[in-house]
């Protein structure tokens, strides 16, 4: 069993290098937005257009990656996904015209699709639920010193090289993360140990998955009306985290590369989100997603309020206080994806659904990522950043209203 030991290391391990590589190469447009718009290589409005049709690729591809994540094997679905996504980073800084760069960034949305499911079903299978949570807070993180490394990187190419560039190295990375992933869990998930440790768990989950229809699983968990939840937290999490840099450029003045170098808190205020979140997990309130999801939106909403207010104001004090409010949303708001995200599809898979519920929720996410990319857009061009706040605070309270409309059929699913 210490060989099987090592090798649910592994996994986690290389789940956690491979998501890294992903978030990598997906952020790379967001980021480099504010620079793109800057210097001419785009429209707001085409870059909006852009950012959405990743988010809704991704979301779709979530179905189908869901799908064939509980039916094939998982390591060729993430390594396609991987090499597909650094051809879409090669190609941006190639293409003679920006309209080109939709249709390119929404197979990205696809191929970023295939990651998150199969590391559900990959983690799930090999883990028990309380070591499952905690490889998912450990992947998740690597998600976000991804992030943070991308926010500190593109500053340096700009400054020294150029915006294309930062494309450049993300297609090399993740071929080079796509060949290592695919060998390392080839040899991994083939060892007899880690097949002998996980096959009661996998043949328990097989004969479960006889026994209750998808649509029964949705109607009787109530994760139906979570989903509505995770659309709310996706529009605010993805689009604070798209807009942010345009965002505290234009209301404060400020150059693109201070706007996307100030960003790299949105991260670090997110992974420390995360290890708050997952130690409050253990207890009773927030052990329940849907009643800890709620709490998350109440207090998201009512940081909001003050960001409303102060982002008309212009001296330095304010301009610190919208920074850090804002940051420190986003950072609630990614402690309600790994209750909803991370934690609930593992609530499933007793019933051999993990994969495909993780599949749902994610599309819910992107559902709300793609709204908010060309919806910010719109609102913040035509009335301004407070309405688009004021905006924020709308979907927060959606979100914490269908929290509470959950609560009793989620809480009834746990004791079952």
């Amino acid at each position: 069993m210490l060989k099987a030991r090592y090798s649910k290391r592994g996994i986690v391990l290389m789940c956690t290098v491979a998501y890294f590589a992903s978030y990598f190469s997906r952020k790379t447009f967001s980021v480099l937005m504010v620079e793109m718009i800057k210097n001419g290589a785009i429209e707001r409005d085409i870059a909006g257009i852009v950012g959405t049709a990743l988010f809704i690729f991704y979301g779709a591809g979530q179905l189908v990656s869901g799908y064939l994540g509980d039916k094939f094997s998982p390591k060729y679905l993430m390594f396609a996904g991987l090499v597909i996504s650094a051809i879409c980073n090669l190609a941006i800084p190639l293409v003679p015209n920006q309209y080109l760069m939709i249709p390119i960034w929404a197979i990205n949305g696809f191929a970023q699709a295939l990651l998150w499911p199969p590391i559900v079903r990959i983690l799930s299978d090999n883990l028990s639920h309380e070591k499952y949570v905690t490889a998912n807070l450990i992947v998740t993180c690597g998600a976000h010193v991804s992030t943070i490394l991308l926010y500190v990187y593109a500053p340096i190419c700009i400054s020294f090289m150029s915006w294309q560039s930062v494309f450049y190295t993300s297609t090399i990375f993740c071929v080079v993360v796509g060949i290592l992933f695919l060998a390392s869990m080839s040899i991994i998930l083939n060892s007899s140990d880690i097949r002998k440790a996980s096959k009661e768990p996998l043949q328990s989950t097989q004969i479960n998955a006889k026994q209750d229809s998808l649509l029964k699983t949705f109607s009787s968990s109530g994760v139906i009306l979570i989903f509505v939840c995770i659309i709310a937290m996706g529009f605010m999490r993805d689009g604070i985290e798209s807009w942010l840099p345009t965002l505290y450029s234009e209301a404060f003045g400020r150059d693109s590369k201070e706007s996307i170098l100030v960003s790299v808190a949105l991260p670090i205020f997110a992974m420390i989100s995360l290890f708050v979140v997952r130690i409050i997990h253990k207890g009773k309130v927030f052990n329940n997603e849907a009643r800890g999801a709620g709490i998350i939106f109440a207090i998201s909403a009512v940081l909001c309020i003050p960001l409303a207010i102060l982002i008309n104001v212009e001296n330095t004090a304010c301009r610190i206080i919208c920074l850090f409010l804002a940051v420190i949303t986003c950072a609630c708001m990614h402690s309600c994806n790994f209750l909803l995200i991370s934690c609930v599809p593992g609530r499933f898979a007793k019933s051999g659904r993990a994969s495909t519920i993780g599949g749902f929720c994610n599309a819910c996410t992107y559902i709300g990522a793609a709204g908010s990319m060309y919806g910010i857009a719109l609102i913040s061009k035509h009335l301004g950043w407070s309405a688009t706040i004021i905006f924020w605070i709308a979907i927060l309270v959606i979100g914490l209203i269908f929290s509470i409309l959950s609560f009793k059929k989620y809480t009834a699913f746990l004791k079952d």
